[in-house]
């Protein structure tokens, strides 16, 4: 793919649309940056980022005459492929990719591991990406997790690992990227302010399997309901995984109190369940996916048991902060939708303080609420779906929870609340946008505001 000269428009400026578009001027591309924000909401330093990398720079409307020019577009995952500007450029015939997909046609290496899923995407990720690491030399865990794809393109190898992991979002603009490995861990409702639909967001988790070859391997979760219904769609070699015993020829499984796995022909035990350090029921079934995953790359039993013993899980899911005073304070800003949460909340025992609300995905909160309502002594609500949330609540007779106007006031409260004994838990159901940049900062700000206290 030949990107000298070529007018490309690049349409958000994250940190996607800002590694597409120092990826394209190094490559001779002229780029054309777009961002929806209004200039003067852009902070100073972003800008002048920004600027080293684009020939022409728009900011809250782009004009047709822009869209028209352009011979390519790269959208960034967050913008939705409904809005006019894309609309046009598909009806004048210009292609529309994202980052994921501009970085594949450059790409060195076949040996790509590509994870998706409404839930565990990230912990899976980096389990893998451990085990493999352990085995082999040059592996690089990135997508939607630490940085883009793109910015590692150029330093790869054909003897490079990557291990990815990709959101429905991404998997919309994708055309010929092909995984060596692809596996959609589990779909529950999710981003349907975006998809609309379920059907419309189970066609995009879909479209992970879309190139696969014979060669390939297509790694599905018999335990959820529609990825087991998937199965047919899936190509290659089919590896399925289970928190119950199989008896596939490729699969991953549990009998008894043992992991065990059965592929090319060779039934393996691998390890006690119960020694895998990271807890939990939604783990398991990570850890299950992350071990299919590793075996078309030869992984041995040993090194599969050593990585599950020693891997202490991922910032920002359900994560031990520190315990003051005998409470205990976990960080699951991760958990972005009600099935998260939900996991999150069945991982105690103990009395829960839940800190929960922001960013309206257009989720129904009822079966959360009813699980709040068995689980959680309080609950403090914040951001745009707090009344949301408190509505559900009321339905069903649950009326122990409080507004409040930040996360700071909400740990303050939330420490005043509890007594020794209990846990209180950021686990937000939502997305972060309506108050952070992201769920990171939402996470951090929160284990700050727990030291502070």
């Amino acid at each position: 793919m030949d990107l000298n000269g070529k007018k490309v428009l690049v349409i958000g400026l994250g940190k996607s649309g800002i590694s597409s578009a120092r990826f394209l001027k190094k490559h001779g591309a002229y780029v054309i940056g777009f961002d929806e924000k209004k200039e003067d909401e852009m902070k100073s330093q972003e800008k002048e980022t920004i600027q080293k990398f684009v020939d022409e720079l728009y900011f809250n409307d782009l004009p047709d005459s822009v869209v028209n020019a352009s011979e390519m577009v790269v959208v960034s995952p967050g913008v939705p492929l409904t809005k006019r500007y894309i609309t046009l450029a598909h009806k004048r015939g210009i292609e529309v990719i994202g980052e994921i997909e501009l970085a594949y046609r450059f790409c060195r290496s076949k040996n790509i591991v590509a994870i998706t899923g409404t839930n565990g995407k990230t912990t899976t990720t980096t389990i893998v990406g451990e085990m493999l690491k352990k085995a082999y030399d040059n592996v690089i865990v990135c997508g939607n997790i630490g940085f883009p794809f793109i910015d590692y393109i150029e330093s790869s190898t054909g003897d490079t690992i990557f291990v990815i992991e990709v959101s429905s979002f991404q998997l919309e603009t994708i055309k010929y990227f092909k995984p060596r490995v692809a596996c959609i861990l589990n779909i529950t409702p999710d981003h349907l302010n975006r998809h609309i639909n379920m059907e419309n967001y189970i066609k995009a988790k879909m479209r992970i399997f879309e190139n696969i070859d014979q060669e390939g391997y297509s790694v599905l979760n018999m335990d959820n309901s529609i990825t087991r219904d998937l199965i047919g769609c899936a190509k290659g070699t089919v590896i399925v995984f289970s928190k119950s015993k199989l008896e596939a020829q490729n699969s991953v499984f549990v009998d008894g109190d043992f992991i065990y796995y059965n592929f090319s022909g060779k039934l393996e035990k691998v390890m006690k369940k119960d020694d895998i350090f990271i807890p939990g029921e939604h783990n398991l079934e990570n850890v299950l996916a992350a071990i299919s995953c590793a075996l078309p790359f030869k992984i041995e039993p040993s090194t599969i048991e050593k990585t599950l013993k020693e891997f202490k899980g991922v910032e920002h899911r359900i994560e031990f902060v520190r315990e003051i005073k005998g409470v205990r304070f976990y960080n699951d800003s991760k958990g972005t939708n009600t099935d998260a949460s939900s996991k999150a909340l069945n991982s105690f025992e103990a009395p829960i303080i839940l800190i929960a609300g922001g960013y309206d995905k257009g989720e129904s909160f009822e079966k959360l609420a009813r699980l709040i309502s068995q689980k959680v002594k309080k609950v403090f609500l914040l951001g745009q779906t707090k009344q949301k949330i408190a509505d559900q609540l009321q339905k069903i007779g649950y009326f122990n929870f409080e507004f409040v106007e930040d996360l700071k006031e909400a740990v303050k409260k939330s420490f005043e609340s509890a007594k020794e004994g209990d846990v209180v838990l950021l686990s937000p159901a939502c997305a972060s946008w309506d108050m952070f940049e992201n769920y990171e900062q939402r996470g951090r700000l929160f284990k700050q505001y727990v030291n502070e206290l």
